[in-house]
């Protein structure tokens, strides 16, 4: 660091989405870090998941530690060395108050909503979310939603779980309310589910990436790697300005088949990441090593 107030200039900046394209396990990953670092590049994981979330399996994993996280989908931003964030963009809590209310009148359960302040989870307690959140120190656990609200109103992102027939449903509903939504399959509470996140309608991934590199301005650019739906807007930004994009090759086919489309009238350039165990891990040398030689 050269003072106090804000990091070096990078040389680049890897943005990386981290479920299905980073592998936090990898023992080869701090290495990758480490050298990625040497070369006064920057890596930034951009999650859909809490910044506390990811940035405790850093923490347990003995990683080397990014100077920026961004999660929520673009809905924070958080400094490690400020120790703050950047960006923090908190829900309306009425609009939410009749998202929620929406989602009971479909059915749903409130052991199957999930809120985050862009540090902490905020759940209803049960066996079943319990079990799964049982290695993650980063949630607190209430008896209902009504205590929840007491706790905290600023919330960053929420994410509710169903059937797929409620995840659509639901997702028109807060469309209405002028909110982004992303659906897929999750896990939570339990398997073969479907959830829904909720966001603000101006957030997402690649405003987030904008608003990072237009602040650190690195030499040779950046390059934006991940694998599902809620990259796209990133892909896209990336395409924008004339960068590479790193999309892992057992993404979905919409996915692939979007980008490669917008591709055409871009001046960005694609690399198909093939998929293994080590996710993307291996291939953040190589591009690191292009970004510096082509950009």
């Amino acid at each position: 660091m050269k003072n106090n107030s804000k990091p070096n200039r990078p040389d680049f900046i890897i943005f990386t989405d981290k479920d299905g394209t980073l592998n936090l396990d990898d023992k080869y990953l701090n290495d990758i870090l480490i050298f990625i670092n040497n070369m006064n590049g920057m890596i930034v994981p951009i999650t859909g998941r809490t910044i506390g979330d990811i940035k405790e399996k850093f923490e347990t994993n003995k990683l080397k530690m990014p100077e920026f996280f961004i999660g929520d989908n673009g809905g924070s931003i958080y400094s490690v060395f400020l120790k703050k964030f950047l960006l923090k963009k908190s829900l309306n809590l009425e609009k939410v108050k009749n998202i929620l209310d929406k989602f009971i009148s479909l059915g749903g359960k409130e052991e199957n909503v999930r809120f985050t302040d862009g540090m902490k989870i905020y759940v209803i307690k049960t066996p079943n979310v319990q079990k799964y959140y049982c290695k993650n120190h980063s949630v607190k656990y209430f008896q209902n939603i009504e205590t929840i609200f007491t706790k905290n109103t600023e919330f960053t992102k929420i994410t509710v779980v169903g059937t797929q027939n409620q995840m659509l449903e639901l997702s028109e509903f807060c469309n209405t309310l002028d909110f982004w939504t992303d659906i897929g399959a999750t896990k939570f509470p339990n398997a073969n589910n479907y959830r829904l996140d909720i966001s603000s309608k101006n957030i997402n991934k690649g405003n987030a990436v904008k608003l990072l590199v237009s602040m650190l301005n690195p030499k040779y650019g950046y390059l934006c790697i991940g694998n599902g739906e809620n990259d796209i807007t990133m892909f896209k930004q990336a395409l924008d300005d004339g960068m590479l994009i790193g999309v892992m090759s057992d993404s979905p086919e919409n996915v692939l088949k979007e980008i490669k489309e917008y591709l055409k009238s871009s001046k960005g350039k694609l690399f198909v990441i093939p998929n293994n165990e080590n996710k993307a891990n291996r291939y953040l040398k190589y591009l690191a090593k292009y970004l510096k030689l082509n950009l």
